[in-house]
């Protein structure tokens, strides 16, 4: 994918494409998740012949979201632009949400109209973006992922936000300002299969939720206090609105026992609430760190970067 994904950006922002959309200087960040194949030394070669680009190595893999997090910490220009490497957001859309943003936008982000994905995948992440957004307490943009382009301001005011389990597409979400959705068709990767696993993707799923409301703990209170009431008005009509019921010992056990296990399944879904809050309360105390850089490349002398790229 780097070759492809080189070549890609090299004709998007070809002189001609720049001097049309007012683009002086641009750079490209990489971020090597901790990647065991020979993507740090495609990059490194790229770099030494010149691509206006840096790459930051991290020690081992740490995420997606901790690898966006460190682009958009090391990113310095007037312009951001978020983008996955694998192609699946197209880096040409990224001159037209340059040119949105000039008219009194702050963050432009890609809306998926279609996409090309297993049918069980795209379900899930339909189902996941709106799940987020309904859970949300702030107003989150259905089927629009970490592709985007923002302005400083706004990359500054993420930055400035204290917690280490960064989710950005959420914490974008939340700095608020002036954003917008453009709208295109999300094609199948150009090369190569995705590392992302279902347990992967769940665990995403369920950070993103975490990250974005307390509502799911309301939830599961409001739960557990509905089957409270619904269990005392079971037990007092099984008391005293059952002929012949309190005479019986025995049925009254078995009937006690049923109310009680019936509300087994809600406890263990209350409990997997609590303990996806509780894990990342336990995870933020540390303060560890969201990444860990081993290796930082740059571009050789002479490249098109720049501190105002």
């Amino acid at each position: 994918m780097i070759d492809l994904l080189v070549e890609r950006l090299d004709r998007v922002f070809a002189p001609a494409n720049r001097s049309a959309h007012g683009i002086e200087r641009w750079r490209v960040i990489f971020v090597d998740d901790g990647s065991t194949d020979r993507s740090a030394a495609l990059i490194r070669r790229h770099l030494e012949r010149g691509f206006p680009a840096l790459c930051l190595r991290f020690s081992r893999n740490f995420g997606h979201q901790p690898a966006v997090s460190a682009g958009l910490d090391h990113a310095d220009a007037d312009a951001v632009a978020v983008i996955d490497a694998d192609l699946q957001d197209p880096p040409e859309l990224i001159l037209d949400m340059v040119d949105r943003l000039r008219e009194e936008y702050d963050v432009v982000y890609g809306q998926r109209m279609n996409r090309k994905d297993h049918a069980i995948k795209r379900f899930g992440s339909w189902m996941f973006y709106r799940l987020v957004s309904l859970m949300s307490e702030i107003q989150l943009p259905v089927d629009s992922g970490d592709f985007c382009v923002m302005t400083r301001q706004v990359v500054v005011a993420m930055r400035s936000l204290p917690e280490h389990l960064r989710f950005p597409r959420v914490l974008r979400a939340w700095v608020g300002f002036r954003q917008v959705g453009v709208a295109y068709d999300r094609p199948d990767r150009a090369a190569g299969v995705s590392r992302y696993s279902w347990k992967r993707l769940y665990q995403l799923a369920t950070d993103g939720i975490a990250s974005a409301s307390i509502r799911p703990l309301r939830l599961a209170q409001v739960f557990a206090t509905g089957y409270v009431l619904l269990s005392i008005v079971a037990l007092v009509g099984i008391v005293f609105g059952l002929p012949g019921v309190s005479a019986d010992p025995r049925l009254l056990l078995l009937l006690l026992l049923v109310v009680n296990v019936s509300g087994l399944a809600l406890v263990m879904f209350c409990l997997h609430i609590v303990g996806a809050y509780l894990g990342r309360m336990y995870l933020e105390v540390k303060s560890r760190p969201t990444y860990l850089i081993v290796e930082t490349l740059h571009s050789a002398p002479g490249s098109s970067a720049g501190p105002s790229a």
